[in-house]
């Protein structure tokens, strides 16, 4: 009896996309110095808010002990002077406060949109390889 010879059958070949694992890892490393960078940006501008707050605190209590410390009452005028002067001492503590925390906000996207971008950059570079 004869052998019918079967066709072989034959499979596409199956090729694995490339993985570059230092790529990879130099991407990560790159976020973390980021996300670092950001960290220390706000803890900055945090210090420096601390720093005008706690300058603005002993002023205040500073003039409210020789406010207190004082024999004669003071006239109306000169009272609403101090609380006038008070108010806006408060008020340009606030609004520098709010602008060390604007900045560094501001530094701070700065910062992760150029390395979102460059992560989006650096993924191309890796699918095309």
């Amino acid at each position: 009896m004869a052998k019918t010879a079967l066709p072989q059958p034959t499979f596409p070949e199956m090729k694995l996309p490339k993985f570059d694992l230092d790529a990879m890892f130099a991407l990560h490393r790159a976020n973390v110095a980021a996300v670092r960078e950001a960290q220390d940006v706000l803890i900055e501008a945090a210090h420096a808010i601390a720093q005008v707050q706690k300058s603005w605190v002993e002023d205040t209590f500073a003039n409210a002990k020789s406010t207190f410390t004082g024999k004669e009452p003071k006239a109306p005028e000169a009272a609403y002077a101090e609380v006038k002067a008070a108010t806006e001492k408060a008020l340009a503590m606030v609004k520098q406060g709010v602008d060390l925390g604007t900045a560094a906000q501001r530094k701070v996207v700065d910062l992760m949109t150029r390395r979102a971008v460059d992560n989006v950059e650096e993924f191309k570079t890796l699918a095309a390889a």
